[in-house]
């Protein structure tokens, strides 16, 4: 049994209201969970396994279709998520060309969300879905011994225009009994990231699920459940990504200070080994005191990745984002001091929001010591509870994200949350927000002095130049 695992292109993406720069230039990151699909694969199942990451090969549907004729799998898995899902379709059709008794199974955030619609796309022979480990390898397994796939617990089938199952398979208790990505599977050189120090750099999750409660999360198929591998197991993952050649990784823990005691063991642990190992964090403001942080530093981590949303009090409970602004400004304060680089995240045009909202958030960016930020104007995602509410309150006339699943457009883009402002003054905002943060000359000095090649300086600065400029 052969099973050929496929990232598609990114070349029909589905743009947010991010500037593009930020989804084009910041990095090319590993398929992290096609690599814990592909190690389910290789523990439980006997297929001969193999991995294509078309955006870091630079294939097209072409090239893939010549991958696919190549290898004959017997199995073909594609990532789909919301924003990539043209191109995952588009992929279904290039492995039924090239392989046509293939059998195509998707997986990923989107295919959770819509089964009935993501199944109802011609070529599509089942879903994965919930985490896919297990489920993907006993797939494979009933593949190769002739049994009903419709049968294994959370894959999805249709039958007789129905769907099987919508019901994912309970989450995984105990992630250390999971195998660890299996990296030999791409070519670690693709992979970057414009903040890195030392690339190539890789990917990694040390928990999966949050127990925290806003109302914009897009990634609820994770759970609300806080579920973490020990540090053994998680600073095991560092040592053979460090033999490998990778000294970066970036954790795409949802949130990774939940819990304090795991990051004075996982810093104990690296230090105990004596790792040259650097990473970066998502972390919740009221997580971060100066024990946390000097801990965080020690442990190797080089950047942490905060969300504010929003300088205004009111607007913060609205999204129950469960901080307070005090908290935030202390949190980059103690990234500052401690040697940490700190990435700010906000969000303009939220729910309710006025003017005095947003100038509160104006200010908060104008004052705030990260680093970096990130300003994005608020849209709703599938599957989120801000989602639910705008059909609720007649923000949206009409699902419109179940309508793209059952219809994908090229041309489609998610509106924002115009509830008080239009969409052209929340990109004037978000300009002006922009500017306002990087144009101080404060930050200016610090960034320049903080670059240590001309390859950094210009990857950094291409993307600074098209965040400031309009268009």
């Amino acid at each position: 049994m052969k099973v050929l695992l496929i990232r598609p292109p990114h070349e029909h993406m589905i743009r947010t209201n991010v500037p593009k720069s930020v989804d084009t230039e910041t990095g090319m990151y590993p398929p992290l969970g096609l690599l814990y699909v592909g190690a389910g694969l290789k523990a439980w199942t006997d297929a001969e396994v193999e991995l294509l990451d078309a955006p870091a090969l630079g294939l097209g549907q072409e090239g893939i279709g010549e991958r696919i004729a190549e290898a004959q799998p017997d199995v073909v898995g594609i990532q789909a998520m919301t924003f990539t899902v043209i191109d995952a379709i588009a992929t279904v059709r290039t492995a039924k060309s090239a392989c046509p008794d293939a059998h195509v199974s998707l997986g990923g955030p989107h295919v959770n969300l819509y089964p009935e619609e993501t199944l109802s796309i011609e070529g599509v022979d089942s879903l994965v879905l919930g985490e896919g480990e297990r489920a993907f390898a006993e797939m494979v397994n009933a593949l190769s011994d002739g049994g009903d796939v419709g049968k294994v617990p959370g894959v999805a089938v249709m039958r007789n225009g129905e769907v099987s199952t919508k019901e994912a398979r309970p989450l995984e208790a105990n992630l250390d009994e999971l195998p660890q990505p299996a990296r030999d599977l791409i070519d670690s050189s693709l992979y970057w990231s414009v903040l890195a120090k030392r690339n190539p750099v890789t990917t990694a999750m040390t928990s999966r699920g949050c127990p925290m409660k806003c109302i914009f999360c897009d990634r609820p198929h994770l759970g609300k459940t806080f579920r973490y591998r020990s540090a053994g197991n998680v600073v095991d993952e560092m040592e053979d990504c460090v033999k490998r050649g990778v000294h970066e990784i970036f954790l795409y823990d949802d949130t990774f200070t939940i819990s304090r005691e795991r990051i004075f063991d996982i810093r104990d642990e690296i230090k105990k080994r004596g790792l040259d190992v650097q990473w970066d964090v998502r972390a919740r403001a009221n997580t971060l005191d100066a024990e946390v942080v000097e801990a965080m530093k020690e442990a190797g981590v080089a950047r942490a990745h905060i969300g504010v949303e929003s300088g205004s009090p009111r607007i913060l409970k609205v999204m129950k984002k469960g901080i307070t602004v005090e908290q935030a400004h202390e949190a980059f304060d103690l990234c500052r001091k401690y040697g940490i680089t700190s990435l700010s995240y906000f969000m303009l045009g939220n729910p309710t929001e006025t003017q005095e909202d947003i100038d509160m958030t104006m200010d908060f960016i104008r004052k705030c010591r990260a680093d970096y930020a990130h300003i994005a104007i608020t849209t709703p995602f599938p599957g989120t509870e801000l989602y639910r509410m705008g059909l609720e309150q007649g923000i949206f006339e009409r699902d419109y994200w179940r309508e793209f699943a059952a219809n994908p457009d090229e041309d489609f883009q998610p509106p924002a949350w115009t509830e008080n402002f239009t969409q052209e003054e929340l990109e004037e905002m978000r300009q002006r927000a922009y500017r306002v943060f990087y144009t101080r000359p404060s930050r200016l000095i610090r960034q320049v002095l903080a670059v240590r090649s001309f390859k950094e300086f210009w990857g950094k600065a291409r993307v600074g130049l098209r965040l400031l400029l309009p268009g």
